[in-house]
């Protein structure tokens, strides 16, 4: 009865983890290349994958965005969110969901329906720009000349306000400045050395509290800003192995990607025997004073090909969504994001990094498996 509780459950995985693959994969929306457009007079009506050099949204996109890229502008209107990575990004358009950005440059001068999370080097909301709910933003130089609705969480180095914060002002900032176009409808609360700057003719409703750092206080993130920094931590650390990878070895993930497509069973059931029995193995190893060493060996290697199975699961989604493509750092690049920014997502996330691990650890096994056998024939 437990072999076969075990064999549906595991089943049952397969099926929601290739739903979740075939899911994605069936999206229509999917743009690569150096120069991306969807024009003024353009519609897409699903989701919008970009990835590429420049990037350009003028036109309508029925539903949400995710794009990675070194130049980045959204002029158009976005009726979904947005979550995007580049260098420079500017949004001059309308996006009535939520916007997740991080860049070196950033500009704001659009119309955010939700709420805006944000980190990157340079963070400027203009005058026209509107966010209709909360600013969660982390920069070394962050200015508001714009409206917030509500409220402003932020850490930055330099946090200068000269238009409207609805709400509260909280966060951490060596100085802070309020100049005199500069209006906050509840408190400024903030952690500095440094008093604030307060222009005539600002306006401050509540109370200003400014906190002095001591060596000794332990320093508190916010839920909010934990979240997005591990996120972007997560996605940068992953896309700079996955593209190492697709440079150095794309003969080994072309090959290793093929067999996953043809024989996804048996991938998968690799996967699953090496992360249930190597651990066994390594500790058996570790209970015995001559197997010590070879454990610890068998620990490292073991830690390199967990940190794989990502990359190796996001090529087979990028292969599965660019079926034609020929261009191993675009495939991975797009396969990678996917996946990273699904890891993120209630109970979906669950379910993709339970299926990358298996389908990653599996197709890293089976291929080395034939490399092997290569070298013995040799």
């Amino acid at each position: 009865m437990k072999h076969i509780k075990l064999i549906a459950f595991s089943l049952g995985l397969v099926i929601l983890s290739a739903l979740v693959f075939v899911g994605v994969a069936n999206a229509q929306s999917i743009k690569t290349g150096d120069s991306i457009t969807v024009g003024a007079n353009e519609v897409v009506d699903s989701i919008l994958f970009a990835g590429g050099n420049n990037i350009d949204i003028a036109g309508t996109v029925n539903g949400d965005v995710y794009c990675a890229g070194q130049t980045i502008n959204i002029s158009g209107t976005v009726k979904g969110d947005v979550n995007c990575a580049g260098q420079t990004i500017t949004v001059s358009g309308t996006i009535e969901g939520s916007l997740k950005l991080a860049g070196q440059s950033i500009n704001i001068s659009g119309l955010v329906g939700g709420s805006a999370t944000i980190a990157g080097q340079s963070l400027t909301i203009d005058k026209s720009g509107v966010i209709a709910r909360d600013l969660l933003g982390g920069s070394q130089n962050l200015t508001i000349n714009g409206n917030i609705k509500r409220d402003v969480l932020a850490g930055s180095n330099i946090l200068t306000v000269n238009g409207i914060v609805g709400r509260n002002v909280q966060g951490g900032a060596k100085d802070v400045t309020v100049e005199s176009a500069g209006q906050i409808g509840g408190n400024l609360d903030y952690t500095s050395d440094n008093d604030p700057t307060i222009a005539s003719g600002s306006i401050i409703t509540g109370t200003i509290t400014r906190t002095a750092p001591t060596k000794d206080s332990s320093f508190s993130v916010s839920p909010q800003i934990a979240f997005f920094s591990s996120f972007i931590y997560i996605l940068i650390a992953s896309i700079i192995v996955s593209l190492a990878l697709a440079s150095l070895f794309p003969r080994i993930l072309n090959e290793a990607t093929t067999g996953t497509i043809k024989k996804p069973g048996i991938t998968f059931l690799a996967g699953t025997i090496g992360v249930f029995l190597v651990p066994i193995a390594i500790v058996i190893l570790l209970m015995t004073i001559i197997g010590a060493p070879l454990a610890l060996l068998t620990m490292t290697i073991w830690a390199v090909v967990l940190i794989l199975s990502t990359p190796f699961a996001g090529y087979v989604l990028g292969r599965i969504i660019l079926k034609k493509s020929k261009q191993p750092i675009v495939i991975m690049l797009l396969g990678v994001s996917i996946l990273i920014v699904t890891y993120f997502i209630p109970i979906v996330g669950f379910i993709t990094s339970v299926a990358a691990l298996m389908f990653g650890t599996g197709s890293i096994l089976v291929q080395s498996k034939k490399l092997f056998a290569r070298s013995g024939k040799k």
